[in-house]
């Protein structure tokens, strides 16, 4: 009787130990800010979020480097995209294979876009940049104005003032918004700095920012762009803000006689 004491008392102090133990590894586990279903802190949250991404966004002219991953089910490519213009239109976007050769030139303003591939000499002309980029087989899920904001620290083309919903997704706070008649999930840090961006699910899309800038903490170094089973992830290599007025002749696209132009349906 004395040996079965000694046994089960010894169990105490091991219990003790795993019980403490469990204790402090869940107090170390990722948790969000406590109180953040206080609507005063959600707005907080907001109002970061706000001053620093939508609040005194000015239409700027602009150059941008970055290298582009593209997957989809059937191909695997690298591009060096350049582009170039004003945030507020237009826009003029060169995609180079990683060998040098180019593969396509890009133009988009609020009438529209228009599209060349050397290769074939042949032109397309669509109502935006989705639909055009979609008929020479790449994917641009957002307007190029949207794109070049985006990594201008600047989010206010694609999220109003105010939101409808919000809801404590894991670490982030999920603002439901409507920009532009479409329905939008903008997840924020706590921090009040951007996660991803989704839009409708039906087709939908979804933009999410991978790595900051540490010079420019507004300024995305890295961002993924999703589409159904397509996705690119696009990583700045160079982005200048400090340029002169871009004239209009360095924003046109000129395209070449003889090349067969082609009209993309909506």
């Amino acid at each position: 009787m004395i040996y079965v004491f000694r046994v089960v008392s010894g169990i105490w102090p091991r219990l003790l130990l795993t019980l403490t133990a469990f204790a402090l590894l869940s107090a170390c586990g990722p948790k969000p800010p406590p109180g953040y279903d206080d609507p005063d802190r959600i707005s907080a949250v907001w109002s970061l979020f706000q001053a620093s991404f939508v609040q005194d966004c000015h239409p700027q002219d602009f150059s941008l480097r970055a290298s582009v991953n593209f997957s989809a089910p059937d191909r695997h490519s690298r591009f060096i995209v350049s582009m170039w213009g004003r945030t507020d239109f237009p826009i003029r976007l060169d995609v180079q294979a990683g060998v040098g050769a180019m593969l396509a030139h890009w133009r988009e303003d609020r009438g529209g876009w228009l599209g060349y591939l050397p290769a074939s000499r042949e032109a397309y002309v669509a109502d935006n940049v989705q639909d055009g980029a979609r008929s020479t087989g790449l994917f641009m899920p957002v307007r190029l104005d949207t794109l070049a904001q985006i990594f201008l620290g600047c989010w206010r083309t694609l999220v109003p003032l105010e939101y409808e919903a919000v809801r404590l997704v894991d670490d982030t706070l999920e603002f439901h918004v409507t920009g532009h008649s479409t329905s939008l999930t903008l997840a924020l840090a706590f921090d009040g700095r951007p996660v991803s961006l989704r839009g409708p699910d039906h087709g939908g899309w979804t933009v999410s920012v991978n790595q900051w800038e540490s010079d420019a903490p507004s300024r995305p170094r890295r961002i993924s762009l999703i589409q159904e089973e397509q996705s690119a992830v696009i990583r700045v290599q160079r982005l200048e803000t400090d340029v002169e007025p871009w004239r209009g002749e360095d924003l046109r696209l000129d395209v070449p006689p003889g090349s067969t132009v082609w009209t993309v349906p909506n």
